[in-house]
C-alpha cells in the first residue's frame, strides 16, 4: 500500500488529479449501483408530486386568466353602470327610451331596427306591457344600452357576451352576430334564469359576485359558465351584469392534454361535479355538464374528491397548488384551485407507472454513467492541465487587470493573444466587452447631462401651461357669468312684456262693460228725475209712471251686469298677476285657471276671430304653481296666434285632458294653424331660437314655457307638428309639483 502510495506521489497533479477522479467516480458508480433502486425510487416520488403541483398550478392560472378578467370586467361594469345610473335627467331619459325602443305587433319591447346592428351594438327584449315600462326602467334601459354600446365590442371576445338582466323580465345583451331581441317572444322568461336566480336577495343578501353552473348554450351552441353581479338600486334589486364565457376551449385541453406517465387531467366543482375528464366527455354531456361523482361510483374519483374536501379545503381557499396520495396508495394526486369559479384543476398519476419508468431510467444512467465517465477520464489524462489549467490561469490573471484598469476610469487595453482559437474568441469577447463599458460609460455621462438639461426645460414650459390655463380658466368664468346675466334678464324681460300684454288686454275688455254702465247709470238717473217731476205734478198717469220704473230698472240692471263683468275681469287679472309675482304654491281647479287665463286672453283672440276650446273636467284639481301654469298656457296661446294663424281668422286651439292616474296627468294643446317646418323642430325650445328676428319675437317663449314645465312644474313637455296640419303640444304633469325655491325657504 505504501508503495503504492509512492508511486502515485511521483505523479504529476494533472495524472494524480485524473487517477483520483478514476477511483472516486469507481467507488461512486459501485455504490450508485446498490442505492439506486431504493434511493432513487424514493426520491422519485418526493420529486414527481412538486412537479405535478407546479404544473397543475401552472395550468389552473393559465387556464382561469380569463375567469379573473370576467370577474374584474364585471365588477367595473356594475360600478360604471351605479355611477351612470342617476346622471341623466328625466327629460334626456325619455328622449333616448322614444328614440331607441319602441313596442312591437306580438306586444315585445326591442330596439328600433335602425338601431340594430349586432356587430357593433348590444340587443334588447322587455316583457312589460301596452303602457311600457316605468321610468326606473326606461332609465336602466337606455343607461344599459349606451354602456353596452361604448364597451361591449370590446369585450367580446375574449368573452362571449356581456349583458343586463331586468326583473321586468327583460335583457339587453351584446353578442358579437346574435340578435336575442329577435329571438325573443311573449312567453319569453329570463326570471327563472341561475343569473337571476342567484341574484335574488333571498338568496343572496350579501349581494356577492357569483358564478353559475356550467350549463350548454343552444343559441351558441357552447358549453359556457356566467360570472353575475347583482344591480341594486333606489334601495331595491333592479337586475344583474353579467359575462358568459365559454369553456369548449378548456374542455378540449383537458381532452387533448399529454398524458405522461400515465396520467390523467381534469377538473372537479368544489360541490362534487365532473366538469372535465378525457373519457367522460359524453357522460358529463348527457348529465348538461353537472354530472355528479356520486353518480359515477368512481373509487378512484371518489378517493380523489374526498382528498380534495380533506386537504383542499384547509387551504383557505389560495389558489396555491397541493398534492397527496389516494387512500389505497395507488395514485398520486395533486390539484390547484382554479380563480373564478369554484373549481379545481387536477392530475393523477399511478405509482406502478412511476416505479416502472424509474426502474428503466436507472439501469441505463447507470450503465452510460459508467461507460461515459470511465472514457472522459482517461482521455482527460494529459489534456487538463496542458491545454486548460494553464491557459485559463494566465486569462484570468490578465482579465482581473483589465477590470481594475476599466473600474479606475481608463481606457482598456488588449488582452495577450492565446494559443487556441476558442481562447481567442475568449479574448476578443472580453477585449469587445470592456471597449464597450468604456464607450457605454462615456454616452452614460452624455445622455445624464441631455436629461438633466430637457428636464429643466420641461419644467419651464409646464409653468408656462400652467399660468396660460389659469388665466383662459379666469376668462371663461366671466364669460359665462355675462352670458347667464344677460340670459336671465332676458327671460324676465320676456315675462314682464307677456304680463304688460294682458294689463293692455284687460284694460281693452274693461272700456266696454264700464261705458256700458255709465250710459245704464245716466239712464237710470234721467229716468228717477222725470218720476220725480211727475209726482210733483197735479196729475199722475199709472201708466206713465209704471213705463218710467221700468226704464229705470232696465237701466240699472244692465249696470249691475256690466259692472258685475268687471268685476270678474279684475277678479281674474289679480288671481292670475299674484300667482305670478309670487310664485305661490297653492291646490287650485285646471279648468278654472285655464278659463281665467283665456278669459284675460279674449283681446288677443277677439280680432281675428279665434277660439279656444277648453274641454277639461271640472274636478280636476292640482297642487302646485297656477301662476307659472298659467304662464305657460298664456305663451302658448299667444304662440299659436303670433305664429300658427298669422292674419288668418277663425283659428281653433284646443285644450284638452289626454289621460290621468294617480300621480300624473296628460294634456294636450293644439291648433289647427300652418304648423312648424320639420328642420325646425329640435330647435323650438332653445333660447333665441326665432322666425321673426327684428319683427318683434324675442326667441324665448317657448324656452321659457320648457323652462317652467320641466323645472318648476316638475313635469315634461313634447311637441309634433307637420307643415298645413296644426301643431300640438302634450303636457306631462304630477299632480302634486315637486318642492320649489319658495317650499324649501
Amino acid at each position: 500500500m505504501k508503495r503504492l502510495l509512492n508511486v502515485f506521489l511521483r505523479q504529476s497533479l494533472s495524472r494524480q488529479l485524473v487517477l483520483q477522479l478514476s477511483l472516486l467516480v469507481t467507488v461512486m458508480l459501485a455504490v450508485l449501483t446498490g442505492l439506486a433502486y431504493a434511493v432513487i425510487g424514493q426520491a422519485a416520488l418526493q420529486v414527481v408530486p412538486p412537479v405535478m403541483r407546479r404544473t397543475v398550478s401552472l395550468h389552473a392560472a393559465q387556464q382561469g386568466q380569463v375567469f379573473l378578467q370576467a370577474q374584474a370586467s364585471v365588477e367595473r361594469l356594475g360600478q360604471e353602470w351605479q355611477r351612470r345610473i342617476g346622471q341623466a335627467s328625466d327629460a334626456e331619459i325619455d328622449r333616448r327610451w322614444a328614440e331607441l325602443f319602441e313596442r312591437q305587433a306580438d306586444g315585445v319591447w326591442r330596439l328600433k331596427p335602425r338601431w340594430i346592428d349586432t356587430e357593433r351594438a348590444p340587443t334588447f327584449y322587455l316583457q312589460h306591457g301596452a303602457h311600457g315600462p316605468d321610468a326606473s326602467a326606461r332609465r336602466r334601459a337606455v343607461v344599459s344600452h349606451q354602456l353596452l354600446l361604448e364597451q361591449g365590442p370590446a369585450l367580446v371576445p375574449p368573452f362571449f357576451s356581456v349583458y343586463t338582466d331586468f326583473v321586468e323580465k327583460g335583457l339587453m345583451v351584446f353578442s358579437r352576430g346574435i340578435d336575442w331581441g329577435r329571438s325573443a317572444t311573449p312567453t319569453t322568461d329570463n326570471f327563472s334564469y341561475p343569473t337571476m336566480t342567484g341574484s335574488d336577495p333571498a338568496r343572496n343578501p350579501q349581494r356577492q359576485r357569483f358564478w353559475t353552473p356550467v350549463y350548454f348554450d343552444t343559441e351558441a351552441k357552447a358549453w359556457m359558465v356566467s360570472v353575475i353581479q347583482p344591480l341594486d338600486w333606489q334601495g331595491r334589486w333592479v337586475g344583474t351584469v353579467g359575462h358568459d364565457i365559454t369553456i369548449d376551449a378548456l374542455l378540449q385541453q383537458i381532452v387533448d392534454a399529454e398524458a405522461p406517465m400515465g396520467s390523467t387531467a381534469m377538473i372537479l366543482s368544489g360541490a362534487g361535479q365532473l366538469i372535465a375528464h378525457p373519457q367522460l366527455r359524453e357522460r358529463i354531456a348527457q348529465a348538461q355538464g353537472q354530472l355528479a361523482l356520486q353518480d359515477l361510483k368512481d373509487p378512484v374519483l371518489d378517493q380523489v374528491h374526498t382528498l380534495l374536501k380533506t386537504r383542499g379545503a384547509g387551504t383557505g381557499g389560495q389558489a396555491g397548488g397541493q398534492d397527496g396520495m389516494t387512500a389505497d396508495g395507488r395514485y398520486l394526486v395533486a390539484w390547484s384551485r382554479m380563480p373564478g369559479p369554484d373549481w379545481w384543476a387536477v392530475r393523477i398519476i399511478p405509482v406502478d407507472s412511476i416505479d416502472r419508468i424509474l426502474r428503466t431510467v436507472v439501469r441505463w444512467m447507470l450503465s452510460v454513467g459508467l461507460f461515459g465517465l470511465v472514457l472522459t477520464l482517461l482521455l482527460l489524462r494529459g489534456v487538463v492541465r496542458r491545454r486548460l489549467y494553464e491557459p485559463l490561469e494566465a486569462l484570468s490573471q490578465s482579465i482581473e487587470t483589465q477590470a481594475k484598469r476599466v473600474r479606475g476610469g481608463e481606457e482598456p487595453s488588449a488582452l495577450p493573444a492565446a494559443a487556441s482559437p476558442e481562447l481567442i474568441r475568449l479574448t476578443g469577447a472580453f477585449d469587445t466587452l470592456a471597449a464597450g463599458l468604456a464607450a457605454h460609460r462615456r454616452e452614460e455621462h452624455s445622455v445624464r447631462s441631455a436629461l438633466e438639461h430637457e428636464v429643466q426645460e420641461r419644467r419651464q414650459a409646464e409653468e408656462s401651461v400652467r399660468l396660460l390655463n389659469l388665466s383662459l380658466e379666469a376668462r371663461v368664468q366671466e364669460r359665462g357669468q355675462q352670458l347667464q346675466q344677460a340670459h336671465e334678464e332676458l327671460v324676465q324681460r320676456d315675462t314682464l312684456a307677456s304680463l304688460g300684454s294682458l294689463v293692455a288686454g284687460v284694460s281693452h275688455e274693461l272700456n266696454t262693460p264700464i261705458g256700458n254702465a255709465l250710459i245704464g247709470a245716466d239712464t237710470a238717473a234721467e229716468t228717477l228725475r222725470a218720476v220725480r217731476e211727475t209726482l210733483a205734478g197735479p196729475a199722475v198717469r199709472r201708466s206713465e209712471l209704471e213705463r218710467q220704473l221700468q226704464l229705470a230698472e232696465e237701466s240699472l240692471h244692465l249696470t249691475l251686469g256690466n259692472l258685475k263683468r268687471s268685476a270678474g275681469l279684475v277678479r281674474d287679472f289679480k288671481q292670475v298677476a299674484i300667482d305670478r309675482a309670487s310664485l305661490q304654491r297653492r291646490p287650485f281647479q285646471l279648468r278654472q285657471v285655464c278659463e281665467e287665463v283665456v278669459h284675460l286672453l279674449q283681446h288677443s283672440l277677439k280680432g281675428p276671430q279665434h277660439e279656444v276650446l277648453i274641454e277639461l273636467p271640472e274636478d280636476l284639481s292640482l297642487d302646485g304653481y297656477p301662476g307659472p301654469f298659467g304662464q305657460v298656457l298664456t305663451n302658448l296661446v299667444q304662440n299659436a296666434v303670433i305664429h300658427a294663424f298669422g292674419d288668418r281668422p277663425g283659428g281653433r286651439i284646443r285644450i284638452e285632458l289626454l289621460s290621468q292616474d294617480a300621480e300624473h296627468i296628460h294634456l294636450a294643446l293644439s291648433d289647427n294653424g300652418r304648423g312648424i317646418p320639420a328642420e325646425h323642430l329640435d330647435q323650438v325650445f332653445k333660447p333665441f331660437f326665432t322666425t321673426r328676428l327684428g319683427q318683434g319675437g324675442s326667441g324665448l317663449g317657448l324656452h321659457l314655457v320648457y323652462t317652467i314645465v320641466c323645472d318648476v312644474l316638475g313635469g315634461h313637455i313634447e311637441l309634433s307638428s307637420r307643415l298645413g296640419e296644426g301643431t300640438r303640444f302634450v303636457l306631462s304633469l304630477p299632480k302634486i309639483a315637486p318642492a320649489g325655491p319658495m317650499d324649501r325657504a
